[in-house]
């Protein structure tokens, strides 16, 4: 565990502000930023003493940065509201080398995003876990609310904050020992029938691990140092599905998983297990309920955080309770209904409900009910399940593929020319008779939103193309900026969601995605909503600009899944951002991919939110009838005007994103700052580096040059220091880390920094 610097585990690290814009932007985004003195205390912007409790002494990352004094760092207050924990490993001078080994295997196993602590000696390893109260251990420390985390910007390992629930989870659990004890929730009778839970599980957004998990495929991944973390995350998947213990059991054991000895002689293994999801869950409850108890305010963003999963759920494909019972088929309805996809893995899917496409085994295991009778060379009479026997006639329907295609029926050729099963199926609509009435929200809420009508018109017309014409993807996409938030874009995308149920990606976490190139979120999807965005930050934001461009451009796209099958899909996929940030997207004055919108800074009073968000609540009897009258607004618009191929144009909002978006030069000042060997620079070396020529050469154009040299630098903390003397010769002088050291250097300490003759 070595720093990637100059600095070695032995030495306090440098503040520096350059390094704090290296902070993963999810943990920037959060306005749960204080100041940290020299004492390690948290302090407000104002000076005072900031609660780990009080939200009101928190403020944003950039207010926090701009407030802070030289001696001064920054730290992130963890909270149960936010999804983040932070594990802190500190190590001393006397560490034993096995207790350094823990550390590292701790580190690597974790995978998230790490950076060094302040004193250059520990660790923090911050990943997407919650564990309720905070636990300490043999110099292990994981909190997850309720803690002050300095935070440093030293990267060790620079990778997004990944979700590490379970592996943090049984970490925590043996940390605490039998002595811990929690409060577990209650055994709740069963509700639905197993097929049902295991149905759900595959539908969910997670389904690729469940399936992975459920055909014992857990060895080589980091997340899984043995099989007891792979039976827990199982087991947690299934615990979110049925509160009754005894089914969450009975359905892990009839996966690979559950067949081992220590899960099938006793309950003993299982029990142990089950009762850290369910005393994970006690401390989830017991959090909301103190929450509910006194602080309202967090009710309605906690079941807003519910909706809007929901929202997610329906926007990856709907749930239908009655669908879900696995059918029962005899082998006549099997060689109509089923699909054999013969790729590099093989799986069987059903043709009225392709998305649902698992492995022979676990199709064996849902239709195993059905049972037919066959003799055998011998001339007995056995039963035999209709699958297997299913998979062995010759009459099966047979693919080799798995696509996407709006525009083609259920068989066609996927972009390779093989042929293939096609995921769209045009789901059915019925128009309300009032639909002209009930649209009036929507549209209102739009118009709100857009205030320039010409730009309004536009966006519905775009909105109006995906419902006519799904299959074929428009030039221009969009970006949204409010410079405040709960304005109600989150509604829009919410409707959304709902109106083109199981092809919107809602929250489609664009980053991860670009950083690990899995993208299986995006299959089947006619629009992609990104909420929060802001990638104005260094070399990454452009490298992500370009990525992102090939994303909306490309006219097929590879959908790589984490876990599951890889398939070639039509790229027909819509990207709605949205930002409260002008540097949120690198674009410069010739795009021609998006446009851009200017939402309102004011939000409409609470009560319209909740008339709004009571139109699309599941619970509403009537959410249907407004989501339908939605859709047929969007079919009957005329779109004879609409210009697919129309580029995007540049209005006033858009020409303050070009201005936000950051220069090479800027670029290459951060990089300066981060990499250069010495701490201060000469005025003409620092020219040279950023402008790619020395001053004395660069004629007419050196004068408007030097000018931007100032706020290139302020943008990357590079601050100008006085002139001084050295052997006769004046020196102009440049900070490139620490200039409150620097100011108050001696000529001779400035010029030994130099590397000057003495």
């Amino acid at each position: 565990m070595e720093p990637n610097n100059t600095n070695t585990v032995h030495e306090t690290i440098e503040r520096s502000p350059a390094d704090w814009q290296r902070i993963p932007a999810e943990l920037r985004q959060r306005p749960q930023w204080v100041l940290a003195g020299p004492d390690k205390s948290p302090r407000t912007v104002n000076g005072a003493h900031a609660s780990s409790t009080d939200p009101t002494t928190w403020a944003s990352f950039d207010a926090v940065c701009a407030a802070a004094k030289p001696e001064q760092f920054i730290g992130y207050m963890l909270s149960a509201d936010d999804p983040f924990a932070c594990i802190d490993l500190d190590v001393k001078d006397d560490m034993p080398p096995e207790r350094m080994e823990l550390y590292q295997n701790i580190v690597s196993t974790l995978g998230s995003y790490s950076e060094f602590s302040r004193s250059g000696r520990g660790m923090h390893v911050w990943v997407r876990a919650n564990i309720g109260p905070g636990c300490k251990r043999d110099g292990v420390e994981v909190y997850s609310q309720e803690r002050f985390i300095i935070c440093t910007g030293n990267v060790y390992i620079d990778r997004p904050i990944e979700d590490r629930q379970d592996i943090v989870a049984n970490m925590v659990s043996q940390m605490r020992g039998p002595e811990h004890s929690t409060q577990p929730l209650e055994d709740q009778p069963q509700v639905e029938a197993d097929e049902v839970v295991i149905e759900r599980a595959m539908r969910a957004a997670n389904a690729d691990k469940f399936i992975s998990l459920a055909r014992g495929e857990w060895r080589g991944k980091p997340e899984y140092p043995s099989q007891s973390e792979a039976d827990l995350a199982l087991i947690s998947i299934l615990a979110f599905y049925s509160r009754n213990n005894d089914q969450v059991k009975r359905i892990f054991r009839l996966t690979e998983l559950g067949k081992r000895e220590k899960a099938i002689k006793n309950d003993r293994y299982l029990n142990l297990t089950l009762g850290k999801v369910r005393g994970r869950q006690a401390t989830e409850k017991a959090q909301y309920e103190a929450v509910a108890a006194g602080m309202k305010p967090r009710i309605d963003a906690l079941l807003r955080q519910e909706m809007r999963y929901q929202f997610r759920q329906i926007g990856e494909g709907e749930i239908d309770v009655k669908a879900l019972h696995p059918p029962t088929m005899d082998l006549a309805t099997m060689l109509s209904s089923l699909v054999l996809i013969s790729a590099e893995k093989t799986l069987v899917a059903f043709r009225d409900r392709p998305a649902i496409s698992i492995g022979p085994g676990g199709m064996g295991t849902l239709l195993s009910h059905n049972l037919v009778k066959v003799e055998t060379p011998q001339g007995q009479v056995r039963w035999k399940p209709t699958f297997d026997v299913w998979l062995q006639d010759p009459k099966k329907i047979t693919a080799y593929k798995i696509t996407f295609d709006p525009r083609a029926g259920e068989f066609c050729n996927s972009p390779d020319q093989r042929l293939a099963l096609n995921l769209w199926r045009p789901r059915p609509h019925t128009t309300p008779h009032d639909w002209q009435e009930r649209v009036k929200p929507f549209r209102d809420h739009v118009a709100y939103l857009i205030p320039v009508p010409e730009e309004c018109q536009r966006f519905l017309d775009w909105l109006a193309h995906i419902e006519q014409v799904p299959g074929e993807l428009p030039h221009a996409h969009y970006l949204m900026i409010a410079t405040s938030q709960g304005v109600g874009r989150g509604w829009l995308s919410s409707l959304l969601a709902c109106v083109w149920a199981g092809h919107v990606a809602l929250d489609f976490d664009l980053k991860q995605s670009l950083n690990s190139g899995f993208n299986g979120q995006l299959s089947r999807k006619l629009l992609a909503v990104v909420d929060e965005i802001n990638e104005g930050g260094m070399n990454e934001r452009w490298q992500h600009s370009e990525k992102l461009k090939s994303m909306v451009t490309t006219t097929e796209r590879f959908i790589n899944v984490k876990y599951g099958l890889q398939q070639s899909e039509v790229n027909c996929c819509r990207f709605l951002l949205n930002s409260n940030y002008e540097s949120a997207l690198p674009l410069h004055v010739g795009d021609r991919r998006w446009n851009v919108i200017r939402n309102p800074s004011d939000p409409l009073p609470s009560d319209y939110y909740k008339k709004l968000y009571w139109l699309i609540n599941p619970r509403n009897p009537e959410s249907s009838l407004f989501v339908a009258s939605v859709r047929e607004a969007l079919r009957q618009r005329d779109l004879s005007k609409f210009n697919p191929g129309e580029r995007a144009v540049m209005n006033e909002a858009k020409e303050a994103v070009v201005a936000a978006s950051m220069t090479t030069e800027d670029e290459k000042a951060a990089e300066l700052a981060r990499n250069y060997p010495q701490a201060v620079i000469t005025a003409e070396h620092l020219f040279h580096y950023l402008f790619g020529f020395a001053p004395q050469n660069g004629g007419d154009d050196t004068s408007r040059k030097w000018k931007l040299l100032a706020p290139i630098a302020a943008k990357a903390g590079i601050e100008k220091l006085k002139e001084f003397v050295w052997k006769s010769h004046r020196y102009k002088t440049w900070a490139l880390r620490n200039p409150q050291r620097w100011k108050q250097a001696r000529p001779d300490e400035l010029a030994r920094e130099l590397q000057l003759e003495f």
